[in-house]
């Protein structure tokens, strides 16, 4: 057996040092290192200079490291121990290891092990016909192969993936692992081949490399390449660059840059590229020119109530995003101020939140992606500064909240509006002995404005001036809950009675921040349904309904809810397509249906005059262990909108064909165009070790000189190669 280990020892290039955790019950006692144990069935004396002999279950112990075997010889003249049969070695790592054969010196932390195997952090696993442990730590395999894959005991099913190679080489003072003639095996079967490769160990948080490259295909770009490169700067920072290279235009960066603070933290993302205009099919024209994108924010904690941070949306054209396939809307950053539809907004903001207050101020300035909107007539908002402080009544008098707001919005091109607004409104919940619900409010309001550059239409004496407005009223319910052997029934009508005083001022506002409004059941019974300021609903109202839901089982639940609101006197505050012009609103009816995985939902408005449908979102969904969908349809009377887009279908599904492929699928339909905006379809693999995702996408928006657009793009992530371990 030594000739053995002396001829695989030589053919390895030297000696080798495999640190291990075996003990013995039997203690030698010409050794002033720490005491080995060794314990068994059977335990011989080879005789004087000659060692001891264990055999059966046996047990070795040292310092904190234990071996298991079948055999063990121990030599302490020699300084060797040599275990066979099922070795298995626990350490101080978390993972054992295991060999058919090793041999160790006596203080157990150098060795040789022949049929070795261990795993390693994130379902790592190596296995080698040879190891040496060096006396740095490292590790040497001969003949080896790594995969984060789970792998069949029995041999009879190969895993996703493997890498096999003729030399590895586990460097933990780097934390990487080197290969020697590397071979990657999808399913067993050879691929690709490399004579050096090397990725970090998974023990690592964190290491510079390559990630693994994207590739996509489409009628506006060509064949794409992405080849990500991972650079963990220190401890608190790192940057991902991503070259990006087509076949239809010039090469393109992306870069991703992440650091934290002790307070804090801060990520930017951003594209950069010198190229003219292209359209769908990829063709050039116009001139060349830097082109970009910058996406970032970071968020600092003052104190543990107060917060301040900043974000940034930037590029350098309304088409930029859309060309190179960038989402037009940023990541969650913890910014204040939402930028909305095709436009960008950079923001700095201060934050502060207590269990009752609340405070903020916020300065922010648009950018416009729509073909037809200046970014001169957008106002930059310097500032809008919020505080409200909430007050608990005495008794059960309920809540007082005082509030104050002031912004100064300012236009290159428009008008310049300032305004201040001071609040106190009141709210209490009671509850009478038959089970009736009162809810009374009050509200009172002070706004000064300020006007400049105001338009023709809106000619008036003064720019500045200021209105008092204020409201009584009271929601009223008297829920009525039926069981029964099958389903049970609450019946619950509301009512809801507002007196609110004239706005004088109305015709000299000029309307920033209620631009919109549409009816449906939260608002209908809502004090102020306004969702700004500038827009103040006067004089009388009523408004009333009726809900009426059942449930049966464990989660059979349906729904309805049908209403109105009634106006007594005051002119008409709202615009046409909000459903309250009328005296009598717009009926509002939904309804939901919860049964057996399936969902159905209904919110639509239905005109009081002759019961047209004036708005109808109605939404089918479905889940199961192996299926998803949901199904939605939108309609728009011309009547009610001034969009382009009346009429919307979409849908989406996700269904799972088998345990690791599943098939995903969306589309975005215009009825009225007769195009499918955005449609989506491919399939994806996941296992323990690996995700690949193949998806084909289609859009059929036309905005400039950018059409119709096709694209296949095949995403592939083996975990600890590049990737991130599963959750």
């Amino acid at each position: 057996m030594a000739s053995q280990f002396s001829r695989l020892a030589a053919a390895l290039m030297g000696s080798g040092v495999l640190v291990l955790s075996p003990a013995v019950l039997a203690q030698s006692p010409e050794t002033d290192e720490a005491p080995v144990y060794l314990e068994a069935d059977n335990l011989e004396d080879l005789g004087e200079g000659a060692g001891f002999l264990a055999t059966g279950h046996v047990r070795a112990r040292q310092s904190g490291r234990t071996l298991y075997a079948d055999e063990l010889e121990y030599h302490p003249d020699l300084n060797r121990i040599i275990a066979r049969g099922n070795v298995i070695i626990h350490g101080q790592g978390p993972h054992p290891q295991y060999a058919d054969e090793v041999e160790l010196d006596s203080e157990m932390s150098a060795g040789l092990a022949l049929g070795f195997a261990t795993m390693l952090e994130n379902n790592g696993q190596m296995a080698a016909a040879a190891a040496i442990r060096r006396s740095n730590g490292a590790m040497q395999l001969e003949d080896a192969y790594y995969t984060a894959c789970e792998l069949c005991e029995d041999g009879a099913q190969e895993p996703t993936w493997r890498l096999r190679a003729r030399q590895v080489i586990q460097d933990p003072d780097e934390q990487m692992i080197y290969y020697r003639d590397a071979q990657f095996e999808v399913m067993g079967v050879p691929v690709l081949y490399s004579p050096v490769f090397a990725h970090p160990d998974p023990s690592a948080d964190r290491h510079s490399g390559l990630l693994f490259p994207g590739f996509s295909v489409s009628s506006r770009l060509g064949f794409s390449y992405q080849q990500p490169y991972y650079w963990a700067i220190s401890p608190s920072q790192d940057i991902t660059l991503a070259p990006r290279v087509m076949t239809n235009v010039n090469p393109l960066l992306f870069t991703e840059y992440r650091k934290r603070f002790w307070s804090g933290a801060m990520a930017f993302e951003g594209s950069l590229t010198h190229e003219a205009e292209i359209d769908s099919d990829g063709e050039r024209f116009g001139d060349e020119t830097w082109r970009w994108h910058l996406f970032g924010g970071g968020e600092w904690e003052i104190n543990p109530d107060w917060r301040w941070g900043f974000g940034v949306q930037r590029a350098s054209d309304d088409l930029h995003l859309r060309r190179y396939g960038f989402s037009e809307i940023d990541r969650d950053r913890g910014a204040l101020i939402e930028a909305g539809n095709r436009r960008l907004v950079s923001q700095i903001y201060l934050e502060g939140r207590t269990q009752n207050s609340y405070g903020s101020l916020v300065a922010a300035e648009y950018q416009s992606l729509r073909e037809l909107e200046d970014d001169d007539t957008i106002p930059t908002i310097a500032p809008l500064i919020r505080y409200e402080r909430v007050f608990n009544a005495p008794g059960a008098w309920g809540r007082i909240n005082l509030s104050g707001q002031a912004v100064m919005l300012e236009r290159e091109t428009g008008t310049d509006y300032a305004r201040a607004s001071v609040t106190a409104d009141w709210r209490a919940h009671w509850v009478t002995g038959n089970g009736i619900v009162v809810e009374p409010y009050a509200y009172a309001r002070s706004d000064s404005y300020s006007f400049e550059d105001l338009p023709a239409s809106y000619a008036v004496p003064e720019d500045s001036f200021s209105r008092q407005l204020g409201l009584v009223g009271a929601e009223v319910s008297w829920p009525f809950y039926r069981p029964g052997n099958t389903v049970d029934w609450i019946i619950e009508p509301i009512f809801s009675a507002v007196a609110a005083t004239d706005d004088p001022e109305s015709d000299r506002i000029f309307n920033e921040d209620s631009v919109s409004l549409d009816l449906d059941e939260s608002l209908l019974f809502a004090p102020i349904r306004a969702s700004g300021f500038d827009i103040w609903e006067p004089g009388q109202r009523i408004s009333y309904g009726v809900r009426t839901t059942g449930q049966w089982g464990e989660s059979g639940l349906a729904s309805i809810f049908v209403g109105q609101s009634y106006r007594i006197d005051g002119d008409p505050a709202f615009t046409a397509g909000s459903g309250l012009y009328e005296e009598r609103s717009d009926y509002i009816v939904a309804g939901s249906l919860e049964i057996a995985g399936f969902t159905a939902d209904l919110q639509t408005r239905l005109d009081s005059m002759d019961g047209d449908i004036n708005r109808v979102d109605l939404g089918f969904g479905y889940v199961s262990d192996r299926f998803s969908g949901k199904i939605s349809y939108l309609e728009v009377s011309d009547d009610d909108s001034s969009r382009s887009d009346q009429r919307e279908a979409r849908a989406n599904f996700s269904a799972r064909l088998t345990d690791r492929w599943s098939a995903i699928g969306s589309t975005v339909r215009d009825l009225d165009r007769g195009t499918s905006r955005l449609t989506t379809a491919g399939f994806r693999f996941a296992d323990e070790c690996t995700e690949l995702d193949i998806v084909y996408q289609r859009e059929d928006n036309r905005i400039a000189r950018l059409g119709p657009s096709e694209s296949i793009q095949i995403r592939i992530t083996l975990f600890t190669l590049g990737g991130v371990a599963p959750d």
